[in-house]
């Protein structure tokens, strides 16, 4: 807070920065967030005003609410200020200057880093020379044509040597002589032990300074982003925002006060982890678990810290009065017939979609006016299918609104990246099942019908599906309201066996007066299920062709379809058979699948599939 300071001899104000005031909670909706901070201040006997200073630039002026204790709050109001751009500019020459003061430190570590680097260079130089052979060794002596030696002093950080201290390592000296010669050796240790320790502490030096010249580029890189976005929001945004509340105090006493208002920039959306469970055996049941978790995100220019957050799929209310209630009209669907195109189109046939029409080359049309036609058009039918699918394709928003609070307090930082937050972990009752299409795939395919048993609703979002603690695969759920179902695949289950045999063909001549040809098609396939301790329930579907024309007549044989009743065979709505049977642990199973399909002789039969 900011020392107060008298406007006049009746009134006094109190200053506080919005980004300073705790966050008590926040309700996130799903285009804006419900911010509710804490004004804490020790207030003198009569008027006070309470100013709190640089708001969020994407608040909405309309909903700023303010209730506490302890005074009489008599005035809100929301300001809109001109920025003081000498105050502003102030703030962006001490950020300047703490810029410049850190690249000076940078430039002052790299150059100790160039000069450890030079120094072990040099030292690594040296060791490279001794590791070369005797000739190029720093301690030989070089002799002049007349036998005289030339003296060479080599300075190492300190070591010196010189060809008066050591003897000739020339190539006339053999090498086992230096190996044996202890003057020698004994210098060639001392620098080995000098090499080794100094190049050591000089590359730990130097590791410890790159790691300061990291961070100082780090601090050097915020700054100059925190400067960006100054001078940005100095030249698209002029303005700083203030919530002015005045009260009334009988005695001089400490107040609290809640300021409520709503920010755009923030929203919410769900998403699942689907975790199931397979039973070892017959007394053990399956189960499903479901993980609720909300990703939220906000870049409202203040950070939420340590803040108790409700999720909402509530539309958020201004004032204090409820939303007016339109009408909702119902009609019969009415198709639109496409009307004529003007201009040109009258001339020219409808050709199929050129590059120019896809927009790829040049817009080819023969009058100005036809591209204005057609730019009507376009504009038409979108506001229409917009108006349509308004009416045929209901959102969510119509489902019950659910709040969601979060049972830790939780930090959401300004910075538009999802935070993933635990909403609920809820035990949803399941039942298992195999399906299979030998036909397509040899494997047989785990599912569950899950039941949502929880009390609020789940919307649509992304879901990953997790078996025994394996990841499967990822889904996305529909709008599931309490006690509906839905379906989950959970993958192949190796441990139920499918295999199709080749099929029989068989074809044969009927009829007296007018010849038919009958195609008998008869298919095994064989199911065994591998599981030791646990039967399973599997679905088999296999085609069966589905006559289009009266002439094609389509019998099934095997299995024995009982029309009207609920059993283990049936027709579904694609005409395609499903056979439904439960596997004992262990147990192998042949289904026979047996149908004829006769049609006319002078005909032909031509099979296609329908998706």
């Amino acid at each position: 807070m900011i020392e107060p300071s008298s406007c006049s001899s009746s009134q006094r104000t109190f200053v506080f920065e919005a980004s300073d005031l705790p966050t008590k909670n926040v309700i996130v909706y799903c285009d804006r967030a419900e911010v509710r901070r804490l004004v804490v201040a020790d207030l003198p006997k009569g008027t006070n005003e309470i100013l709190i200073q640089n708001v969020s630039a994407v608040i909405e002026r309309q909903s700023v609410r303010v209730d506490g204790r302890g005074a009489l709050i008599q005035e809100v109001q929301y300001q809109e200020m001109p920025i003081d751009t000498q105050q502003e500019t102030e703030k962006v020459q001490n950020l300047e200057r703490n810029k410049f003061e850190l690249e000076n430190e940078k430039l002052a570590i790299e150059d100790e880093i160039s000069s450890l680097r030079k120094r072990t260079e040099v030292l690594d130089g040296v060791a490279a020379q001794i590791a070369s052979g005797p000739c190029a060794s720093p301690f030989s002596s070089n002799k002049s044509d007349s036998g005289t030696c030339v003296s060479r002093r080599h300075t190492v950080t300190g070591l010196q040597t010189s060809c008066s201290d050591l003897p000739s390592l020339h190539s006339t000296v053999p090498q086992t002589n230096l190996l044996n010669n202890e003057d020698t050796l004994a210098n060639l240790a001392k620098f080995l032990n000098y090499y080794g320790e100094t190049v050591s502490g000089m590359k730990g030096e130097l590791r410890a300074k790159q790691r300061e010249a990291d961070s100082l580029t780090e601090r050097i890189d915020a700054l100059e982003r925190q400067i960006d976005q100054l001078r940005c929001g100095y030249e698209y945004d002029s303005v700083k925002r203030n919530i002015s509340i005045i009260v009334e105090m009988e005695t001089a006493a400490s107040v609290e006060l809640f300021v409520t208002y709503q920010v755009y920039c923030a929203s919410w959306k769900p998403a699942y982890d689907i975790r199931a469970s397979t039973a070892g055996d017959e007394q053990t049941a399956n189960s499903v678990q479901l993980c609720y978790y909300g990703l939220v995100e906000q870049n409202t220019g203040d950070d939420w810290r340590d803040t108790e957050l409700v999720l909402s799929t509530a539309s958020p209310s201004l004032g204090g009065a409820p939303p007016p209630l339109a009408t909702l009209a119902a009609s019969l669907h009415k198709p639109k017939h496409q009307r004529q195109r003007h201009g040109s189109a009258r001339r020219k046939p409808m050709s199929a979609a050129s590059e120019e029409d896809m927009g790829f080359g040049s817009f080819d049309y023969n009058e100005i006016v036809d591209a204005a036609a057609l730019h009507r058009y376009n504009a038409c039918q979108m506001s229409r299918s917009s108006e349509e699918n308004s009416i045929s394709n209901p959102s969510f928003e119509n489902l019950i609104s659910t709040c969601f609070s979060i049972p830790r307090a939780v930090t959401i930082h300004s910075n538009g990246i999802e935070h993933k937050v635990l909403v609920a972990m809820v035990d949803l009752s399941c039942a298992f099942f195999h399906e299979c299409v030998p036909s397509r795939c040899s494997s047989a395919f785990l599912s569950a019908t899950v039941t949502n048993t929880a009390t609020f609703p789940l919307l649509p979002g992304p879901a990953a599906i997790y078996l025994n603690n394996s990841f499967i695969a990822k889904t996305h759920l529909r709008a599931i309201a309490p006690g509906e179902e839905f379906r989950c695949s959970l993958g192949a289950d190796p441990a139920v066996k499918v295999e199709q045999k080749s099929p029989t063909t068989c074809h044969e001549q009927v009829g007296f007066m007018s010849k038919s040809t009958l195609v008998t098609h008869e298919q095994v396939i064989s199911l065994r299920n591998a599981k030791v301790a646990q039967s399973v329930q599997i679905t088999v579907r296999e085609q069966i062709p589905k006559s289009v024309d009266e002439k094609i007549k389509v019998a099934i044989i095997s299995p024995e379809i009982k029309r009207g009743q609920q059993g283990e065979v049936r027709l579904n709505r694609e005409g395609n058979l499903e056979w439904t049977t439960i596997l004992a642990p262990g147990q192998h199973r042949d289904l026979i699948v047996k149908y004829t399909i006769e049609y006319p002789s002078s005909e032909s039969v031509t099979f296609k599939l329908i998706a």
